[in-house]
């Protein structure tokens, strides 16, 4: 006779002894995200749980998988820390001058003594001078990009912590298997990690990299005959069985996969519960860790954007590659308002509806990598284009970030030309300028622009960028028609740069 529970042991909510349990007797695996997280606590968090993964002896692991996304993403963890330093210290210092001047109106509006009001200037001084002290005295501290491996001191203890606790990548068959599998299961929504198929065009395993983590440790556990116990800071809901903001426990559909496979318990821990539960393990930590821990790391993970001149460089380097359908999409896109659908995407590469769009985005992920290394691109920005799916593997869209949607995508771009009924003769100098240039660029401020077209430019020219990328005002078809297009606009500085088109 079967029991309440069996068949249906994902539906069991976990009592905290049966958690604490777990964390001394089960396997625990480790994912990337809690040791990438290790650079972005504080110093007395990362030193608390790793001394909780020290304590776990053998029975800690870390999948393939999680070791290979820790090495990938760990110069984006360390983050810039000049940068955060000179962003303080200017911060601060304009945070002191405001209020240097606002008490300065305040006492000639009260008839503030002169004595008086150079004390009050005196003690803000010296309010503002500690806390640039502070400021500056963490800098030395932090963990550089250039930091040497032995000089980095969470690298160190990892180092020594797992040596032997790595869990070792199969052949290749069976990896590949296993990435196709995983695959397979993002486009069916088959719980962990369905919810990051953004990540299909960017990586050699595509969106499977949470599976290989989540399987790995599984036939580990199941060859240990222990109980499993992820750790991982991912709270999405292709992990987490939830309810509301609550985490309940991990999917119940993992639950019951484990269970079918190993007649073993799952759990899934977040640091923060590590931390809580630490007593478990005769270990005393900081109850601040647990809080740190617990902070979202939002904050510090703040995704950067795309700028004018690297999406103009992207653009025009799909160009030189032949791939101007690809780049046509990325301004489509933009201009309906940040997504474009399939049938507009084969119409604009003019693609049979046969063919698919496996590796379509796959171009685009590698030019950002170049314009990173090239440091025209911040580490951390949204895929150039995302990838949508409604069902198992059928895309019906492809989205931009917003900031590119900014760009090209305001009807700001066209308002003027309402206001200019004689737009394209006004601009007829500037194309028979470019026809005429027997160079392939120029650059010219915005001044020697009017002069040359004996009238003012648009209002929108000084606006906005997105106005000189825009094929579709006056100003654009002048720039197309001379087999031109308008790059590296300036705002500020009032220039913009002419190139010839290679395509």
């Amino acid at each position: 006779m079967a029991g309440l529970f069996d068949g249906f042991e994902g539906y069991r909510v976990v009592a905290d002894a049966e958690r604490r349990s777990a964390l001394t007797s089960a396997l625990v695996a480790v994912d990337a995200n809690v040791l990438l997280n290790l650079y972005r606590y504080n110093a007395r968090t990362t030193n608390d749980l790793l001394a909780i993964f020290e304590r776990l002896g053998d029975r800690l692991v870390v999948p393939h998988q999680a070791v290979r996304e820790f090495h990938r993403n760990r110069l984006s963890a360390i983050g810039n820390p000049e940068q955060a330093t000179t962003e303080a210290r200017n911060g601060l210092d304009k945070s002191r001058h405001g209020a240097a001047r606002a008490l300065d109106v305040w006492s000639k509006k009260v008839a503030l003594d002169e004595s008086e009001l150079r004390q009050l200037h005196s003690e803000i001084e010296q309010v503002f001078r500690r806390l640039q002290d502070v400021v500056d005295r963490a800098a030395p501290d932090r963990v550089h990009p250039t930091t040497p491996t032995e000089d980095d001191p969470v690298l160190r203890r990892l180092t020594e912590l797992l040596d032997g606790k790595v869990l070792a990548r199969p052949d290749d068959e069976r990896w590949n298997e296993l990435i196709t599998q995983g695959n397979k299961r993002v486009e069916d929504e088959v719980p962990p990690g369905y919810l990051d198929v953004e990540k299909g065009e960017q990586f050699p395993e595509g969106a499977s990299g949470d599976f290989l983590v989540y399987i790995q440790a599984c036939v580990e556990a199941k060859a240990r005959d222990l109980d499993l116990l992820i750790v991982t800071n991912d709270e999405k809901e292709d992990w987490w069985w939830r309810r509301g903001a609550e985490l309940i426990g991990p999917r119940r559909e993992m639950t019951e996969e484990f269970f079918a496979l190993a007649s073993r318990r799952l759990y899934l821990m977040r640091p923060s519960d590590l931390l809580v539960l630490s007593d478990a393990l005769d270990l005393t930590v900081d109850p601040e860790s647990a809080k740190d821990a617990d902070t979202s790391r939002a904050d510090i993970e703040d995704l950067g954007k795309w700028t004018v001149e690297a999406v103009d460089t992207l653009l025009e380097r799909l160009r030189g590659e032949g791939r101007r359908g690809l780049a046509d999409v990325i301004v489509e896109a933009a201009r309906q308002g940040g997504t474009l659908g399939r049938d507009a995407v084969y119409a604009l590469c003019g693609y049979d509806e046969d063919r698919l769009l496996v590796g379509f985005t796959r171009p685009t992920a590698r030019i950002a990598g170049d314009l990173q290394a090239e440091e025209l691109l911040p580490a951390t920005v949204r895929p150039m284009l995302t990838p949508l799916y409604r069902g198992p593997g059928r895309l019906y869209a492809l989205r931009v970030p917003p900031e590119v949607v900014a760009m090209f995508g305001s009807d700001e771009t066209t308002v003027d030309d309402a206001i200019e009924p004689d737009g394209a003769g006004k601009y007829a100098p500037l194309t028979d300028y470019l026809q005429e240039l027997a160079d392939d660029s120029a650059t010219m401020t915005f001044a020697e622009l009017e002069g040359l077209l004996a009238a003012p430019l648009a209002p929108s020219a000084r606006k906005y960028p997105q106005y000189w990328y825009s094929p579709a005002n006056s100003l654009g078809k002048a720039v197309d028609a001379a087999g031109f297009k308008a790059r590296l606009v300036r705002l500020k500085a009032e220039t913009v740069e002419f190139a010839r088109r290679t395509t």
